[in-house]
């Protein structure tokens, strides 16, 4: 038998916002692609060899042939791709074909879902799965199959990432590795309570570190938000973890917002582990939305943390998301204030969307404030309800504000240096977007010669930069932050 595992298209943040600089967005996205998240490769871990398995990738551009010869097509869906998922599964059914969807969308949407698919996965897969394929060969699959958030990740098996691994046309040469599941916070914007449970699980350790050691890619994505949280056992786990780490030669991309964990010695941790991007969500913890409205002692929280980042060579990649109930018209400028005081200089902005399953969509939904169900707009990049304190043109208005006026900000900036750090081959490179525009990465002084029997100490070469005795006129800049070595 044969499964055809889908991830569906979905709408490329700021693909479809005129307003916006093509260059921008040239540089920012330009035909970007990664592979799918971790659901689908899972799924194949736990699929048995007697069945055939192959991924179709459509968000990468893999063509659908419907009349294919397949068992059963399963589709894992977020938000932003539920319309297309819903023309995919439309379009096997038409030609006989059973299908299941699971995913984020699916669990919180499941009767909207049933319109489109024969069965509804909730919840997590790994419980459900093995009985799904059952029931696939018995001929009798349910409508609705029940996954709930309490699956014990000791079981998790490593995913299958072979399956992506051989395709040659994805752009995020970086893994993504799952540590936890569950979060015990309540954010408004986030629908992985309602999705995996309030209750943190921890992977073994051992587990991840025999994950890492497989993978591909030198740059690792630590898929959780949870990591930097101050809770006692978080920070035991973390600390745990991050001491494995060290000489395993990767570089992590890590999340968090601005309630974490900020000990120096922690600190000095990530950084010996390797953590070399520091993902940071603003304006969705009591800090940030304090530091955003113009508060001394948060503001300085901010720049006090995105120093102490930059210092040991770990990149501050603000993300704020606009709309909130509070945000009133101007709050661009005031996040550009904040951004232009704590220095930061590689950001992304989002529109805060509701998405389904979280405390947001349930409250603006009790409010009538959900003004559109196109799925496809569900990206961060467009107004789909009713802001309280702003008409929608206002806030869409003030998102396009914020990111033509933050790139203004860093015109005397390389681009190589607005964007994540990238590692290749244990040095600093840059990402494919700016490699197709032809850099090569970024040249701050190419060379300095020093020419004297007994040599010159790194001070004299400074004072004589700043004085201009090298013979050709005085250093207006000199900044050494970005040299890849000492």
């Amino acid at each position: 038998m044969k499964i055809t595992f889908v991830y569906p298209k979905f709408e490329k943040f700021l693909s479809n916002n005129p307003e916006l600089d093509d260059g921008l967005i040239d540089y920012f996205l330009g035909d970007f692609t990664t592979p799918p998240s971790l659901g689908i490769p899972i799924l194949a871990s736990l699929t048995p060899k007697e069945f055939d398995v192959e991924l179709i990738d459509d968000n990468a551009g893999d063509k659908i042939d419907f009349a294919a010869d397949t068992d059963l097509v399963a589709i894992n869906c977020f938000t932003p791709q539920a319309s297309r998922a819903f023309e995919i599964a439309d379009g096997y059914r038409a030609h006989g074909k059973k299908v299941i969807i699971g995913g984020f969308f699916p669990s919180f949407m499941a009767d909207e879902c049933l319109k489109h698919v024969d069965s509804v996965n909730i919840g997590e897969g790994e419980p459900t799965w093995p009985v799904i394929l059952q029931d696939l060969k018995n001929g009798n699959l349910k409508k609705i199959y029940k996954g709930g958030c309490s699956f014990n990740l000791a079981e998790m098996k490593i995913p299958r990432r072979d399956l992506f691994y051989q395709k040659d046309y994805y752009d995020w040469d970086e893994d993504l590795v799952q540590l936890t599941r569950g979060c015990s916070y309540s954010c408004a914007m986030c629908a992985i309570p309602a999705h995996m449970g309030t209750k943190i699980r921890y992977r073994p350790i051992e587990k991840v570190v025999e994950e890492i050691k497989q993978l591909k890619y030198e740059n690792v994505y630590l898929a959780d938000d949870t990591l930097f949280f101050t809770q006692s056992k978080m920070v035991e786990y973390s600390t745990k973890l991050l001491n494995s780490l060290i000489g395993l030669n990767k570089k992590y991309f890590v999340s968090s917002t601005m309630a974490l964990n900020t000990n120096k010695d922690f600190l000095d941790l990530i950084a010996k582990a390797g953590v070399k991007n520091f993902y940071c969500t603003l304006n969705v913890d009591p800090i940030s939305i304090k530091a955003i409205s113009g508060s001394k002692k948060e503001t300085q929280m901010l720049i006090d943390l995105v120093k102490a980042l930059e210092d040991r060579d770990i990149r501050f990649f603000g993300s704020c998301a606009i709309g909130r109930d509070w945000d009133q018209k101007g709050i661009s400028d005031k996040v550009l204030e904040l951004f232009v005081k704590a220095n930061i200089h590689t950001s992304e902005f989002f529109i805060f969307t509701p998405y389904p399953g979280s405390v947001h969509w349930e409250r603006l939904l009790s409010q009538n404030r959900i003004i559109s169900k196109n799925w496809t707009h569900y990206n961060g990049a467009h107004v789909v309800f009713k802001p309280l304190n702003m008409t929608e043109d206002e806030l869409y208005n003030e998102f396009i504000n914020l990111w033509k006026n933050f790139f203004k900000l860093q015109k005397d900036t390389h681009a190589a240096s607005l964007e994540p750090a990238t590692w290749k081959n244990g040095n600093k490179s840059i990402g494919k977007p700016l490699e197709r525009l032809g850099a090569k990465g970024q040249a701050v002084i190419t060379g300095i010669g020093a020419l004297s029997p007994i040599g010159n100490s790194i001070g004299e070469i400074e004072k004589s930069l700043w004085e201009g005795k090298h013979g050709i006129a005085k250093a207006t800049r000199f900044d050494a932050s970005f040299f890849r070595t000492d």
